[in-house]
């Protein structure tokens, strides 16, 4: 920086700026994604508040009056990787590697795993759902419903968003990773 009224130096006219002050494309690039992570883990918290009310309010006086039907065991499982999500937000201030670790391992295992394995698990259920509407034989047996919507069809709406949501953030925490990695330079002799 120069001072007011002084001279240029000898030799220049003033345009080698654009070697200076230049952000490293790395350093950028972590930044855009730590943003983007940031926005899934906070998607992510939004889904988990959605099913830890479920379970709160069928837990609660309300189940009767509102006709809440019961938590399936994959709820409770899904539940755990909230705290995989808060690891993975600790880990962006100071890019610690160990706890981006834990978030990729926790959210393979309590949340994209739970989720896939509950789709698979109740395919079937789907089929048949959608055997019998084709047929006209809902009105026989009364589904599940959840403030008049099939409840099946809605808990697929939520596994589908919620895997797209917990396979973004996994691509996102192994980028940061990859970024956050030092690097090892190959000797050659």
């Amino acid at each position: 920086m120069s001072l007011p009224g002084s001279q240029r130096a000898v030799g220049t006219d003033g345009s080698d700026f654009q070697h200076r002050e230049r952000v490293a494309p790395h350093y950028r690039f972590s930044t855009e994604t730590k943003s983007r992570f940031k926005y899934l883990v906070y998607t992510h918290f939004f889904l988990v508040l959605i099913v830890f009310a479920h379970v709160v309010t069928y837990q609660s006086a309300l189940r009767t009056q509102w006709n809440i039907p019961r938590p399936h065991l994959w709820q409770y499982i899904w539940l755990i990787s909230v705290f995989a999500s808060v690891c993975g937000l600790f880990s962006l201030n100071r890019n610690q590697i160990f706890l981006m670790k834990l978030f990729f391992r926790g959210t393979v295992i309590f949340g994209l795993g739970t989720i896939l394995i509950t789709i698979i698990l109740n395919l079937s259920e789907l089929f048949t759902f959608k055997k019998m509407k084709t047929n006209h034989q809902l009105d026989e047996i009364e589904p599940q419903t959840l403030f008049g919507l099939p409840l099946l069809v809605l808990w697929y709406i939520f596994l589908f968003i919620a895997v797209q949501i917990h396979a973004y953030s996994l691509y996102m925490a192994n980028t940061l990773l990859k970024n956050w990695q030092p690097v090892k330079s190959s000797k050659v002799h």
